[in-house]
């Protein structure tokens, strides 16, 4: 009698888990307690995004977020953003985006709010993408770089970068860097 009891409820469990839905959690890059970084001395800053998935070869949508802390003051019209090479080429392929964002927390869902027209030229020397901005933002929104993509086949930690000007000059300032962690 006890061994059939423990039998149903041991089949009961082991059919529960293979049947129940699995839940994959929505990822952001939050600041660790603990940051290890080999060059304590370089200038790096560290950028929010939004990811809905970091598993290798998985669809995912990422928003590269610049907050207004971090735009130019005098508003940027030109961005470079320099994308890891596992990335590059989905990049190219990829749905691209600039939009005023809403970030999103425990109540609100991140999202474009309205979309920035831009135009796109990519750099395969030097594996980056640079944005023009038909018209400066608003100073007091934060903008998003948009991207639909397949994540890579290979798991590990990929840096973007982002260096932003205006459109008439050739110098551009680094903004930050923003950590992808692909699992």
């Amino acid at each position: 009698m006890l061994f059939t009891k423990r039998l149903i409820a041991f089949a009961f469990v082991s059919i529960s888990t293979m049947y129940a839905p699995s839940i994959s959690a929505q990822y952001q890059s939050t600041t660790p307690i603990f940051q290890f970084r080999t060059d304590q001395s370089s200038p790096f800053k560290r950028l929010y995004f939004f990811g809905t998935s970091g598993e290798r070869l998985d669809r995912s949508e990422y928003y590269f977020v610049l907050k207004k802390e971090d735009q130019l003051k005098k508003g940027a019209q030109q961005f470079e953003l320099t994308i890891p090479r596992d990335f590059y080429k989905r990049f190219k392929s990829a749905t691209l985006n600039v939009c005023t964002m809403q970030r999103g927390g425990f109540v609100r869902k991140t999202k474009c709010l309205d979309d920035l027209g831009f135009a796109s030229v990519f750099n395969d020397e030097k594996q980056s993408v640079v944005l023009s901005l038909d018209n400066v933002p608003q100073g007091d929104q934060d903008i998003a770089f948009y991207a639909s993509l397949i994540n890579p086949i290979s798991s590990g930690l990929y840096q973007f970068n982002v260096l932003a000007g205006l459109q008439k000059s050739n110098s551009k300032k680094y903004l930050g860097s923003w950590l992808v962690s692909v699992n």
